[in-house]
């Protein structure tokens, strides 16, 4: 492919994504937060459904977006079975992450009402750190694929992906339980001083 053409797509997969996922990140503080629906279960919900959906689409390279296509096809072609194996730990991962989400849903119910009063602060620490590690991957996986010579160099690069993906998501996720547990603590105790006054 000209290195322009790849340019020109990568930008603009670049652009739509982040606007897709700004998007997708105000529809979730309005539902949570206007609507009253666990964060846990709209998060839940929808990586479920994307998990089934990439189930059922196979190794379609069928996108909705025009340049989301083209880049599938191009990324088809140059990571030969690696793709195939990202494309099944893509929707693994997504159940995973989807089970985890009723999991929290389960053990914080009882504390939804605390937790997910309108917060604005804690809402943009989630939306920027989400955009930052989005953005970070997207670049680092256009750096490695896009740089490959051929399929060899891009041999074990789904399990390194993976690995490093849980090593960062562990820390997040602990980041993000003390994140909970602080709002938590800070709104029941803003709570208990406003009944007792």
């Amino acid at each position: 492919m000209d290195p322009n053409d790849l340019r020109r797509m990568r930008t603009q997969q670049m652009a739509i994504t982040n606007g897709l996922l700004i998007i997708f990140l105000m529809l979730l503080f309005v539902i949570t937060c206007i609507m009253d629906v666990s964060l846990f279960v709209f998060v839940g919900v929808f990586l479920l459904i994307q998990s089934i959906m990439d189930l059922l689409k196979g190794e379609s390279t069928n996108k909705f977006i025009p340049v989301f296509e083209q880049i599938t096809i191009y990324e088809k072609q140059k990571m030969g079975k690696e793709w195939l194996k990202q494309r099944k730990m893509s929707y693994i991962w997504n159940f995973i992450l989807s089970s985890f989400m009723f999991l929290q849903y389960y053990f914080y119910r009882n504390s939804e009402e605390v937790l997910f009063e309108v917060d604005v602060t804690f809402m943009f620490i989630i939306t920027f750190t989400v955009i930052i590690l989005v953005n970070i991957s997207l670049l680092l996986h256009f750096r490695k694929v896009d740089r490959a010579n051929s399929e060899a160099d891009l041999q074990g690069y789904t399990w390194k992906t993976i690995l490093l993906s849980i090593a960062i998501g562990a820390v997040l996720g602990l980041l993000l339980f003390f994140i909970i547990l602080f709002y938590i603590h800070s709104s029941i105790s803003y709570f208990s001083i406003k009944g007792t006054n």
